[in-house]
């Protein structure tokens, strides 16, 4: 694709404004992104002209419709999709409109997990033992077989919505009661630090890359914690190791030629990597602030412009890892039980970014997954453990001003 090939784009919009400026990019490009958006973030993109807002935007077929009619009245030249959510659903459109990008059966490789980890272990990638759940009796037989604490979650899922940890039989029979999952899948639990790469493939080629770790675990919102990630810079050396694991998986799998991805991997006790799960898209809650704090780069944007045939116009060719001596992360903040009667404000100097997604009044009912936070910051620092320092005052002054009430 080159930027003769078309000016008109459409574009699946689920994500905050300050993150994906759709409107601000293609002006920049000389192209039209007809925005289709999910009725939440839409007072976020109200201003650009021809956005529409769909209250069905997840399931109810709207978007879809929309963008066929669309096709039939422009000529569109890509479909754009950040979302996990939206992945699959933006490859059809691809296939029905005859438009290059990302086919169903890459984003089936990314987005199901049975199906990714079952490619990967084929080729020899070490994952942890796993099965596809059916019936109560296939997680049952795969306990039998491999013991507890094993780890249940939706095959399809993303933010950890539904994902549960089971140490025991008592906890296995709360999940009955609860109710399976769509699609779910289970696999051993596996000991380890979850360390991240995030990254952009352009041309079929690796043109950055960033290694973060998580500060947390992914399901702490469901508790009333936080959950936070650090930048390793590129003198650490987990950096240059694991860019290059993410180099040998993505190759293993159907990478699309141009996207961001985000690669989940566990470092165990005993210094092995682990493979946990890979995404073709940017990484959630505030990664792209980080990356922007942490070295100058805007994931999103690159990945929409290489999208759209406009890639020469950003990135410096092969960033990989923080510069030493310029780190930062994220941490965000998740709803309690109650009303929330006060946000916290004028955060510590080393927060760049503060982003408020809660209202003052509303009542919540606790987290629900872990990219739905109600107050986030991005954290800067030299180094990965000054910025995990720094992250810990964060959240002791977050608690001290923070109030709910019943």
């Amino acid at each position: 694709m080159d930027e003769a090939s078309g000016r008109d784009v459409l574009v699946l919009v689920d994500s905050d404004h300050a993150d994906t400026p759709y409107d601000k990019w293609a002006a920049e490009a000389g192209i039209r992104a007809h925005l289709l958006v999910s009725r939440a973030r839409y007072p976020q993109y109200r201003h650009v002209p021809g956005a529409r807002a769909f209250d069905d935007y997840v399931s109810g077929g709207g978007v879809e419709r929309a963008a066929l009619e669309l096709a039939d009245s422009v000529p569109l030249s890509a479909v754009v999709a950040r979302m996990e959510g939206d992945l699959l659903r933006a490859a059809r459109l691809r296939e029905a409109l005859r438009i290059p990008g990302q086919d169903w059966s890459s984003a089936l490789a990314f987005r199901d997990k049975v199906v990714m980890k079952s490619r990967l272990r084929e080729q020899g990638v070490p994952v942890p033992e796993f099965a596809a759940v059916r019936t109560p009796v296939d997680l049952l037989a795969f306990v039998r077989h491999h013991g507890y604490p094993v780890v249940v979650k939706p095959a399809l899922g993303s933010g950890s919505t539904g994902t549960q940890v089971l140490h025991g039989p008592e906890d296995m029979d709360a999940l009955f009661a609860a109710g399976l999952p769509d699609h779910p899948e289970v696999e051993q639990f596996v000991e380890g630090i979850m360390h991240v790469v995030d990254g952009l493939i352009v041309d079929g080629g690796m043109r950055a890359a960033f290694v973060s770790r998580y500060v947390n675990d992914c399901l702490s919102f469901r508790a009333g914690g936080h959950l936070g990630s650090v930048q390793l810079t590129r003198d650490d050396p987990l950096t240059p190791r694991l860019i290059d694991y993410a180099r040998q998986v993505l190759a293993l799998l159907p990478t699309p030629d141009r996207t961001t991805f985000h690669l989940e991997v566990f470092h165990t006790p005993d210094d092995r990597l682990v493979f946990c799960e890979v995404a073709s898209r940017t990484g959630g809650a505030l990664t792209g602030a980080a990356l922007r704090a942490a070295a100058g780069v805007d994931l999103d944007k690159e990945w929409f412009l290489a999208q759209t045939g406009h890639s020469q116009h950003g990135l410096v060719p092969c960033v990989h890892g923080a510069a030493p001596g310029r780190s930062a992360g994220w941490v965000v903040f998740y709803p309690e039980r109650g009303r929330l009667a006060a946000l916290p404000q004028s955060p510590p100097p080393f927060v760049a970014e503060q982003r408020l997604r809660g209202a003052v009044g509303t009542t919540y009912r606790g987290g629900e997954k872990s990219g739905v936070y109600l107050a986030g910051y991005v954290v800067t620092g030299r180094h990965a453990d000054e910025v995990e320092d720094r992250m810990r005052e964060v959240a002791t002054w977050y608690a001290a001003q923070v109030r709910w009430e019943e």
